[in-house]
């Protein structure tokens, strides 16, 4: 039996984190939820992802910001992170760029876009 990948999903709007978190669960991933980048951060205190999703927009410490964090721990570094945003904006996309994310998907999105990119980023092996 083949383990599941892990993603942390960093969402604070409910239903939307809920909707997805199902759909990621249905193609086979593990989800790890959270709804600010302060609980986000606990969890990674005993869980590393294979891959982090996470909103920019957030109450408390800002996407950007928990990225920073994140990418200040050695053996976090290299988990790819994806932006999911409502933030349409060219220069933040640079900056997410150039800070090292994997990629910068604003909303509204195609799911199947964003589900064909996880599956990209980590390929299931069934």
């Amino acid at each position: 039996m083949t383990q599941k990948n892990n993603i942390l999903f960093l969402e604070d709007e409910l239903e939307f984190q809920t909707t997805l978190t199902c759909l990621l669960r249905d193609l086979g991933y593990q989800v790890i939820e959270a709804s600010s980048a302060e609980q986000a951060l606990t969890l990674l205190n005993s869980n590393i992802p294979d891959l982090i999703i996470a909103d920019i927009k957030l109450p408390g410490i800002d996407g950007f910001d928990f990225f920073e964090k994140v990418h200040t721990v050695n053996h976090l570094r290299s988990v790819p992170f994806i932006y999911l945003t409502a933030y349409n904006n060219l220069r933040a996309a640079q900056k997410a760029k150039e800070d090292g994310a994997t990629d910068y998907i604003t909303k509204p999105f195609e799911l199947e876009y964003l589900l064909n990119r996880v599956q990209e980023i980590l390929p299931l092996h069934r």
